[in-house]
């Protein structure tokens, strides 16, 4: 009998540390710990992970689209002279080969604009990634306070 409950606590963990490791996967690009911060109706949310590219060629994510907002964007924070300021990047973002670029707070992030309902902490935000290569990886954001572990917000963060 203990020798099933072993076996159970080892498969019950193993799902537990996947649906935790928040990893998306979609050919040779790899998403990682994405997530959100809580925001109230009719204001902007956001949205932080990190992609990594194991091909052989760059990827550009190209655009984000999401049904939790009116619109949605990506966008890069940059502070120059003490002043922070954000611009949208139209062209995309490139994911170098063999590389990879981080969304985080006071650099590249996605901007949802006009959220449609609440996001509270634990609930997730779906947002689906638009590559140039017309792949889509379909993400969802957990809502929380601070990024995951591991990933550390930078000093003088934006906040929206």
């Amino acid at each position: 009998m203990s020798r099933l409950f072993a076996i159970a606590l080892t498969a019950i963990l193993a799902a537990s540390t996947a649906a935790q490791a928040g990893d998306y996967k979609l050919g040779q690009l790899t998403i990682r710990q994405a997530w959100s911060r809580p925001a109230q109706a009719g204001m902007n949310g956001v949205g932080f992970f990190t992609v990594v590219n194991a091909g052989k060629t760059p990827v550009t994510l190209k655009s984000v689209e999401t049904p939790a907002a009116g619109k949605a964007e990506i966008h890069q924070s940059s502070t120059k002279g003490g002043v922070m300021s954000m611009r949208r990047q139209d062209n995309g973002v490139v994911i170098p080969a063999g590389g990879q670029v981080a969304f985080a707070p006071g650099g590249y992030h996605l901007m949802l604009i006009g959220l449609k309902t609440a996001q509270a902490q634990g609930q997730k935000v779906p947002v689906t990634l638009v590559f140039d290569n017309g792949r889509k990886a379909q993400v969802e954001l957990a809502v929380q306070l601070a990024p995951p572990s591991g990933q550390a917000a930078p000093a003088g963060e934006h906040h929206h």
